[in-house]
């Protein structure tokens, strides 16, 4: 038995054996073929990278720099409290890459350079508008990237014109920066002309509220109520004793005088000026002065609201402006812009095409395609020899 799985393993190793000599007899029948392939392919793919246009790439790296405060912060409970939400910093990396891949920087650079008639060649098509096929041909040729956790962003522009190429990189840079200073992408200058906005608000209603106020004491004669009626109070609680005191002083005098007696008609006569007082001020509080004191409850009230709502505003208006005020230092303090880590460099060799990877690139696969060849034709052949050999048996 032993003897038999030797014998077997010897055959399937001889099989194993012939079929690699067969691929080799194959690949070395159709050499020609595969090397023709192989050489002519790499030679053609040479010349071509050669006659090919070579592209310059510059590059240049930025990082974000900024200086923010916090010192709205501290001042989240006046916000709340004067229904206020102020937005939080965001990441600077993000503004910037905003700003390198908009639309607005790469029409800046296009001005700037006037590389309409470069791009375009003169070409410039009649049913376009030049400065959206100048974008466009602009997009492709910048890249813009960044590292997530270092924060560096790399600009690499590439062109056939080294120089140009350096140009554009730098003109990059120096519209960022100026994009940067002219909007000024900041929470803080977001924040104080949001606070401005809601400064300007609350002062009109405040306005309102006082004007709103004075009118009703115009016309209500309250100034201070509390020491207007607690002095009224006063005044017709004395003038009441005194009525009180001079009725009993007039009962005894009458008792002991006649009613013509001096005495008695000078008590009289003050009575009744003491009564004219009263009735002054239960009617018009001293001559319309103070507020009839029928009628003080409701105006008390309304003058209360009124002064409760001028409270209030007065209290918004001094956290709105102590917030202003803050955003303003902090909008002093707070600026983005952006620290030149690698100037644009003048490449002195292309980076497009590169000549060695498309030539060894194009020989293996035209090595590949020569073995599968190779191999498809001696299939071919073996066809058709078995089928004449079927035709002639």
């Amino acid at each position: 038995m032993e003897s038999r799985e030797k014998l077997n393993s010897q055959e399937c190793y001889q099989e194993d054996e012939i079929d690699l000599y067969e691929l080799w007899l194959v690949l070395k029948k159709r050499k020609k073929l595969i090397l023709g392939l192989f050489l002519g392919v790499s030679i053609l793919t040479a010349i071509i990278s050669f006659i090919m246009t070579p592209i310059y790439r510059s590059e240049a790296t930025v990082i974000p720099v900024s200086s923010k405060s916090t010192g709205l912060g501290s001042l989240a409970g006046l916000a709340a409290m004067a229904g206020v939400s102020i937005p939080s910093a965001g990441d600077d990396s993000s503004k910037i890459l905003a700003v390198l891949n908009s639309r607005e920087i790469k029409e800046r650079v296009i001005k700037k350079l006037n590389l309409i008639p470069i791009l375009l060649e003169d070409d410039i098509p009649k049913k376009r508008d030049p400065m959206n096929v100048a974008v466009d041909i602009l997009k492709g040729m910048v890249n813009i990237s960044d590292d997530k956790k270092t924060g560096v962003i790399n600009i690499s522009v590439d062109y056939k014109d080294p120089k140009l190429a350096q140009k554009i990189a730098q003109t990059y840079i120096d519209e960022l920066q100026k994009i940067m200073n002219e909007k000024k992408l900041t929470v803080a200058k977001f924040n104080r002309a949001f606070l401005e906005e809601q400064l300007n608000e609350q002062e009109k209603k405040l306005e309102e509220l006082q004007k709103r106020l004075a009118e009703f004491q115009k016309k209500t004669k309250i100034i201070a109520p509390e020491s207007q009626i607690s002095g009224v109070v006063e005044l017709y609680s004395n003038l009441i004793s005194q009525k009180m005191s001079l009725l009993v002083k007039l009962k005894s005098m009458e008792a002991a005088f006649a009613p013509d007696n001096p005495q008695v008609k000078a008590i009289k006569e003050q009575l009744a000026a003491i009564d004219n007082q009263i009735k002054q001020i239960e009617e018009k509080s001293n001559i319309g002065a103070l507020p009839s004191l029928s009628q003080a409850p409701e105006k008390l009230t309304e003058y209360g609201d009124l002064m409760r709502e001028v409270k209030v505003a007065q209290e918004i208006y001094k956290n709105l402006l102590t917030m202003y005020e803050q955003a303003k230092l902090d909008e002093a303090k707070e600026n983005i812009y952006v620290e030149v880590i690698d100037k644009p460099n003048l490449p002195d060799l292309p980076a497009k095409p590169k000549k060695k990877l498309m030539v060894a690139v194009a020989g293996i696969s035209a090595l590949f395609l020569g073995i599968f060849l190779a191999f498809f034709l001696e299939w071919l052949n073996n066809v058709k020899r078995r089928n004449r050999e079927n035709i002639a048996s």
